[in-house]
């Protein structure tokens, strides 16, 4: 990465000083906080990151165009925008620079601000009124310095799955013959092969990174990200299991991968299906639990959206109003009321069916094969109390299972310090080396 640049904005003018009223930590001076449509959209996007800066989540509200106040301006959203720059970046320093770029809506501001540990983008559209249509985190994406391009190869697959072709990544180590293979299997959604959530890559980070420590890797698009799946076909086989072994054969046919010594890494909901992919192979080397669900996922699903809902001191209007809602479709699915086609919890009936129906801690105890449960102690959606230590107690005499927690770390197993945000998944990071060097170094002993 470039040096840090040093310097504030050199645009700031009297009339952003205008805009940024009462900001002593920014832009170093203070005024009556008054806009026009002859200030900049720069020197707009400049105001509003100093309110963010300074916790003016109220005023930062005010900005924005009314109609887009409700879904983007809310001081709830906004607040976990900035928080979650914090979570990765650490306290914030100052503005960098500023570049703008024309839209269809107005002016693409993109603001580059300092913080302790590094440099994060916040992108702010401004209409010609001066008036805030959006804002969100632009960071783009970098590759883990772990990483070493030249001791792999990568290129492109695609897997004939019933129904549907997905497009996927095989990466293989140059030097080496007989190497390990993994299959990396999704979360919960929509993914494509890299997993990229704004400015992360969590299956690329993961699948380079063996690689580059002597691993082969298979990663690829998720069903519902490729095809159509008819809601009433939506169930955990059709997303995840069905698919993950294609996958798996399509590895062990790859030139140089020993063919026996294959390995399902399973993010999320791909490690709660694991067990279950591993029991309908009957010959995996192994399964790595990347922060795994153990505990029922209804009460999981209900618990993510209510730690969404409160995170911070200014509540999100939206992310409350579903929280209720899910609050009161819960209860129809304990109860079973409902239609495999009908949506409730954002996943439809034909799924809650299937995860109610699978027992995938019965079925972990029961495969003969190395299990390896990892977890981040900062993850919000699958914790250590309530999910990796009921792997331990449920699995608990099962031979050749090991499990480990990383400290600062959260559910894509990223680093950071304070409350967890979903948010935070979109500035820029990268997995944690130790994750990666500790799965290369439990494969290497299979």
């Amino acid at each position: 990465m470039a040096p840090r640049r040093r310097t504030v904005l050199a645009a700031v003018s009297t009339a952003t000083a205008t805009a940024a009223a009462g900001c002593t930590n920014l832009l170093g001076t203070g005024a009556d906080d008054e806009t026009d449509g002859s200030t900049s959209a720069d020197e707009v996007a400049t105001a509003f990151v100093d309110d963010l800066a300074n916790g003016r989540f109220e005023r930062a509200s005010e900005r924005f165009v009314e109609n887009e106040r409700d879904r983007y301006g809310d001081p709830g959203r906004l607040e976990r925008v900035w928080l979650a720059f914090e979570t990765v970046g650490g306290a914030f320093e100052e503005v960098v620079e500023t570049s703008v770029t024309a839209s269809n809506r107005g002016k693409v501001v993109t603001v580059t601000l300092a913080f302790d540990r590094d440099d994060h983008d916040c992108g702010v559209i401004v209409d010609t009124e001066s008036r805030i249509r959006n804002c969100g985190i632009a960071d783009e994406y970098e590759r883990p310095t772990y990483v070493d391009s030249n001791a792999f190869d990568e290129r492109d697959v695609s897997l004939s799955v019933p129904d549907c072709s997905l497009s996927g990544t095989v990466a293989t180590p140059t030097d080496g013959n007989g190497v390990p293979g993994i299959v990396l299997v999704h979360d919960d959604g929509p993914m494509t092969a890299d997993t990229p959530r704004g400015a992360t890559r969590t299956f690329a980070d993961l699948a380079e990174g063996l690689a580059t420590r002597g691993v082969a890797s298979l990663r690829y698009d998720k069903r519902d990200t490729a095809c159509e799946v008819a809601l009433d076909e939506y169930t955990l086989d059709r997303v995840t299991v069905d698919d993950a072994a294609v996958a798996i054969e399509r590895l062990r046919a790859v030139d140089g991968v020993d063919p026996d010594r294959i390995v399902v890494v399973g993010h999320g909901l791909g490690g709660r299906a694991a067990p279950r992919i591993a029991a309908r192979d009957g010959d995996l080397a192994g399964v790595v639990g990347l922060a795994a669900p153990a505990r029922p996922y209804l009460e999981l699903t209900l618990e993510q959206l209510e730690h969404k809902a409160t995170v911070g001191s200014h509540e999100w209007e939206d992310m409350r109003a579903t929280y209720e809602t899910w609050v009161d479709e819960s209860d129809r699915v304990r109860e079973g009321e409902y239609e495999p086609d009908e949506q409730l919890l954002g996943k439809p009936g034909a799924f809650w069916d299937s995860i109610t129906a699978y027992d995938h801690v019965q079925t972990a105890a029961e495969v003969d094969v190395p299990f390896r449960f990892l977890q981040g102690e900062r993850d919000f959606q699958v914790t250590v109390t309530d999910d990796l230590e009921r792997w331990e107690r449920e699995l608990d005499g099962k031979s050749a299972t090991t499990f480990e927690t990383y400290e600062g770390l959260n559910h894509l197993f990223m680093p950071g310090k304070g409350e967890s945000l979903a948010f935070a998944y979109a500035v820029r990071n990268n997995v944690a080396e130790e994750v990666v060097d500790d799965i290369a170094s439990w494969i290497g002993e299979l």
